[in-house]
């Protein structure tokens, strides 16, 4: 009889990496705030387009109200670039969410080879890509990731690609502004998770 076949030998089994709290802290403490982040990109020209999203994403003042009644601290680390539009535009339109709640600490990191431990496990459909968010608890539990566009920029991109007929929904009267609303309706959403915790309101007594 021939001998049998030796067993193939086995993969060697990768550990994943853990977006867990205390690596979502070490990276949020690596962060830029807005004014920092954004002074990376003057020499190469990049500031004025972050200047112009800036300006034009005032929020109103019922905007304004819902974020200032936020009652949950949150943390929100934004992985960019200083070259990016849709960087500058969802950068902005955070920044002027942050600037409304004390509750909201916001940083920014550069996508560059000193943050690959986050950016490889960020990839969006195999790729990488920019701007993505973690919204996290105050002890830094992650809760969600907001990645690349959102839908009303993905909608005028499939108009411009694909036909008008592909995208049903009408376009925006402000496109700059739709995208407003949309990454605040991220930032509620993620608060409203937060309050609601049952975690958080055994912790707080609430």
């Amino acid at each position: 009889a021939s001998p049998a076949s030796p067993a193939p030998a086995a993969r060697p089994r990768i550990p994943p990496m853990l977006l867990d709290a205390d690596f979502l802290r070490r990276k949020f403490d690596e962060g830029l705030d807005y004014d920092a982040f954004v002074a990376l990109g003057e020499s190469h020209g990049h500031r004025p387009a972050w200047d112009q999203r800036y300006g034009q994403l005032e929020l109103t003042a019922e905007q304004q109200a819902l974020v200032a009644g936020f009652g949950r601290d949150m943390k929100v680390v934004c992985l960019t670039g200083t070259w990016c539009g849709d960087c500058a535009l969802q950068g902005a339109a955070m920044h002027r969410i942050a600037e409304a709640s004390p509750r909201i600490d916001l940083r920014f990191l550069m996508r560059a080879d000193e943050h690959a431990d986050l950016i490889v496990p960020a990839q969006i459909n195999a790729g990488f890509r920019v701007p993505v968010s973690w919204f996290m608890a105050e002890d830094f539990e992650p809760v969600s990731r907001l990645g690349d566009r959102t839908l009303s920029r993905y909608r005028s991109m499939a108009r411009k690609a694909l036909g008008e007929q592909a995208v049903p929904a009408p376009p925006p009267a402000d496109p700059v502004r739709a995208v407003l609303e949309e990454v605040l309706a991220e930032f509620e959403r993620v608060q409203l998770l937060l309050r609601l915790s049952g975690r958080l309101r055994q912790k707080h007594g609430d």
